[in-house]
């Protein structure tokens, strides 16, 4: 395992690595911790259990094992189901809601589940002098209070129609009161929740190990525990699955698909997911200040052919912010691939001849995702923007990216962001919100639109969902013309896992549940 340095660290690549390949790294046999271990790799780190810290989807992945909140996603529907919370209603007034709480949940501490520990978890995100990441998911939040030991009021600034998607989010967690008062702010690695798993210990950006709750409300996991580790290269991730050492693995390259699906022992999770890959750009400095560049990179760029050569098939062409699976999903036909289109637009924003520019991504967090970002380099070559892909580490480039706008050295640079409601309002909330920036935000493009704004903060508000797909539509379109992002293309999650396993349950917005995880 590599040891990621607290410096900015980088890699020079070029187009030719496409060529080259990378040789898998040596993994060192994993422990066994039970007779039946759940090991999963993952292509980035844990960085933290903190569901107020904003850290990724391999985060949420980690604390939906060990933490739940009042409701939950179905992974089948996508509907909300109850989770701590048996009932709710809302009042007349379309903003007071009332939630019912499960009777004898215990947290790992043996504490027993009250409203005060509801209040407390959400309390401490909501509040504004915690300066929690994940505060933006549940702003529409403005009280909470306990009515009785088990009974939680909520009250929202506006009648939503989201609010229980947004509970479902892992940022919604209930942690034990005294967990919160006993570890403060270091409670990311001190977690005490009520689900299957209880943290047992970590490496730091290693790996990870829960071991089963036995005294779990609901139905008992058969799995004694799960071990989460980091393996960033996919060949390593899949050598690992093949060879038993991983019993379950996160993208699988596609040119592998085919084979593992005809080898005995191996299965595979193939379905689409909410999160959509895009070179995201910071808008605040020239060149990418010039909304004409902006559009150029987009029409430079070959989805069709990224999709096809890179991805292997495995991916859908974007065309919109947002993944066809969100809900809000306009197409916006803008940005077909049209490289004399990018150099004209080049010449009229004064650089005829191009100019340079950094890239950065990251490796392993997602699937292929430093090899997009080549293909992407050679594409932009061919209209004149001699780019530089710099490959950072992950929680250097989480840091790198929420500097703020005079320290922030970003220019190009590729994320792919989920809609963990399945609904297009946390996106726009969490990404293109123009008060959002960082450090205080993830507007990580240092984006700002009024009537985006305008538009946000009205469909947040708005019931009918006739309207509000209407108002989405407007949004969209907005942002795409305005082009902070070049969106390429929207993810289909492979997965593969060990024959001998059922039972994983796989959520659209990129989170895995393995309370219910079987063996044969």
């Amino acid at each position: 395992m590599t040891r990621l340095l607290p410096a900015l660290r980088v890699m020079k690549c070029s187009a030719i690595a496409l060529l080259v390949g990378t040789a898998a790294l040596p993994v060192a046999a994993l422990a066994q911790g039970g007779d039946h271990v759940i090991d999963f790799a993952l292509g980035a780190p844990v960085l933290t259990l903190d569901p107020g810290v904003a850290a990724g989807t391999q985060a949420q992945t980690a604390r939906v094992q060990i933490m739940e909140g009042l409701v939950q996603l179905n992974a089948e529907t996508s509907e909300i189901e109850p989770l701590l919370a048996e009932s709710w209603e809302v009042a007349d007034d379309g903003v007071t809601w009332t939630f019912h709480l499960r009777e004898g949940v215990r947290f790992h501490d043996g504490s027993p589940l009250t409203a005060d520990d509801v209040v407390a978890s959400i309390g401490r995100i909501i509040d504004p002098a915690s300066g929690m990441g994940r505060a933006n998911d549940l702003r529409q939040i403005t009280e909470i209070a306990a009515l009785d030991d088990s009974t939680v009021k909520i009250v929202t600034a506006a009648p939503s129609g989201t609010l229980l998607r947004v509970l479902a989010l892992d940022s919604a967690s209930i942690l034990s009161t005294a967990a919160i008062e006993e570890y403060g702010d270091q409670i990311g690695w001190h977690p005490v929740g009520t689900g299957p798993f209880k943290y047992e210990s970590h490496v730091a950006e290693q790996s990870i190990t829960f071991v089963r709750n036995d005294d779990y409300w609901g139905k008992v996991p058969e799995a004694d525990g799960v071990k989460f580790i980091t393996v960033p290269e996919a060949s390593t991730r899949l050598t690992m699955l093949e060879t038993g050492e991983a019993d379950i693995i996160v993208d699988v390259p596609g040119a592998d698909v085919e084979r593992l699906r005809e080898t005995d022992g191996i299965s595979l999770i193939e379905k689409p997911n909410t999160r959509l890959g895009h070179v995201g750009m910071n808008v605040s400095r020239a060149p990418l200040n010039d909304v004409k560049v902006r559009q150029a990179i987009n029409f430079a760029i070959n989805r069709e052919a990224i999709v096809k050569g890179v991805l292997r098939g495995v991916g859908v062409p974007a065309d919109s912010i947002i993944a066809p699976t969100v809900a809000g999903y306009v197409p916006q036909d803008m940005y077909g691939y049209d490289p004399q289109k990018a150099r004209d637009l080049l010449a009229e924003a004064g650089y005829p001849n191009g100019f340079d520019i950094t890239m950065w991504t990251p490796q392993g967090r997602y699937y292929m995702d430093r090899e997009t970002m080549i293909a992407v380099q050679a594409l932009l070559g061919q209209v004149g923007i001699r780019a530089n892909v710099e490959v950072v580490d992950w929680s250097t480039y989480l840091s790198a990216l929420r500097e703020p706008v005079d320290g922030n050295k970003s220019q190009l640079y590729w994320l792919g962001w989920e809609s963990g409601t399945a609904d297009i309002q946390v996106i726009l909330d969490t990404v293109f919100d123009g008060s959002r920036m960082p450090p205080n935000g993830w507007n990580t493009m240092f984006y700002k639109n009024d009537k985006v704004d305008e538009l946000r903060a009205a469909m947040s508000r708005e019931v009918d969902p006739d309207k509000r797909q209407d108002m989405a539509a407007e949004v969209q379109k907005i942002i795409m013309t305005d082009a902070p992002w070049a969106p390429v293309y929207s993810y289909v999650q492979v997965s593969g896992y060990n024959s001998d396993i059922d039972g994983i349950e796989y959520l659209p917005t990129d989170v895995y549940r393995l309370k219910n995880v079987t063996f044969k």
